[in-house]
């Protein structure tokens, strides 16, 4: 049943799990079956150059690039309201299937930027549910509005998976992004090697928050994600490697106490890596744990 539950054997456990609903998540999540892939939204990979606009609709779903017919923006704003109404009475239909005494949660996450970004009118969709919405059996709600009212009470043990393809690591770890993590661990290790004595120096400590800067941006799933998709693999390759080799000059510099020459590489990758303004602290944390 679509509730909230608590992540242990014994339903002691601090973490709650909500369930997503995959029919409510796939109408929008999925350009082929959803109601992005509609032939009247904006076309997201047709630009016109120079200038960078996009003029040009979706058109169908085997349409070619140079086949895209104009973009009409009140109809487009019509088939979003369409379809949010058609979302509403998904989302009731939903709920009634459900057992229970109206305690229940349907769960449809998505990330922000497929809304306004790669699903132009996903905003507009967006607005025109909660108004659909409203007098309807089904409300809004955030996840903590719901635990507060209707706390887990029922344990439940997570399998290992992700959100990813197949439902596993696959998507990040195969046969082509093995050697990302292979680096990375060796990373990871000589930067924890080298932080409890670079944490210590006030002069050290600049250079170890740009390796710490490094090694973040490195260990972002991007890279591999990227990868895996075969999209711009040489884009991803190449800033994957850039952080890692930065990273590993850094912390081979403050192993070696050569603090002078790790202070002016800390000082020149700042001005392209000036993020996470907060890590040393952080550094500092994780030390202590």
């Amino acid at each position: 049943p679509y509730r909230a539950y608590r992540v242990s054997r014994a339903a002691r456990g601090s973490v709650a799990a909500l369930v997503r609903d995959p029919r409510s998540s796939m109408q929008i999540w999925s350009r082929h079956q959803g109601y992005p892939g509609d032939e009247s939204y904006l076309e997201f990979h047709k630009i016109r150059w120079p200038g960078g606009l996009k003029l040009w609709r979706v058109s169908g779903a085997n349409v070619d690039l140079g086949a895209k017919r104009p973009y009409e923006p009140r109809v487009a704003h019509d088939r979003a309201a369409g379809h949010a109404s058609h979302f509403a009475h998904l989302l009731e239909s939903v709920a009634q299937e459900q057992p229970g005494n109206g305690d229940g949660v349907i769960v449809a996450p998505f990330d922000t930027e497929l809304f306004g970004h790669w699903w132009f009118e996903g905003a507009d969709f967006l607005a025109a549910t909660y108004r659909a919405l409203r007098g309807r059996s089904v409300r809004a709600v955030t996840a903590s509005q719901h635990l507060e009212a209707h706390p887990a009470t029922t344990g439940l043990q997570l399998a290992e998976g992700s959100w990813g393809a197949n439902g596993d690591h696959s998507m990040w770890l195969n046969d082509r992004t093995a050697w990302t993590w292979k680096r990375l661990a060796s990373l990871e290790e000589g930067f924890w090697d080298a932080a409890p004595a670079a944490l210590a120096s006030t002069p050290a400590r600049p250079a170890l928050a740009q390796a710490a800067r490094e090694l973040l941006l490195a260990q972002s799933s991007d890279w591999q994600f990227i990868i895996s998709t075969g999209a711009v693999v040489d884009y991803a390759e190449r800033r994957f490697t850039l952080h890692c080799d930065d990273a590993e000059r850094l912390i081979k510099a403050l192993a070696g106490g050569e603090l002078e020459a790790a202070g002016r590489l800390a000082d020149e990758l700042a001005r392209r890596d000036d993020l996470f303004p907060n890590v040393l602290a952080q550094v500092a944390e994780a030390l202590a744990g």
